[in-house]
């Protein structure tokens, strides 16, 4: 039972190493913009940096996998003041560039 453990706080571990950045908070001001001109921008309360770089804001485009689901889920927990957990990527890897949300979390 302990190894079953160990091998799935490993595999947790691991794949919370996958995101860039992952940050909590409430929603704060959100921008809407060109769909692919970082279309749909989520900053949070007392501007957290969300990639671990300089960036107070993340976003998704248009084009991206379930763009419609994640703006209606996060102007969702804007109106209802839920805290969010945003898990996000730098774009091409570069930790100097923009946060891409790539999964969310909205708390009860």
């Amino acid at each position: 039972m302990k190894c079953l453990f160990v091998i799935i706080m490993v595999l947790v571990s691991l794949s919370t190493q996958a995101w860039d950045g992952t940050v909590s908070g409430v929603i704060n001001k959100i921008d809407v913009t060109s769909g692919n001109n970082y279309g749909f921008r989520v900053y949070l309360e007392n501007s957290p940096k969300l990639c671990s770089n300089t960036n107070a804001w993340a976003y998704i485009n248009e084009s991206d996998s379930n763009y419609q689901t994640y703006v209606a889920a996060l102007l969702a927990a804007k109106m209802s003041q839920s805290k969010v957990t945003l898990y996000t990527n730098w774009v091409n890897g570069d930790p100097n560039d923009y946060c891409k949300i790539g999964y969310v979390v909205i708390h009860s």
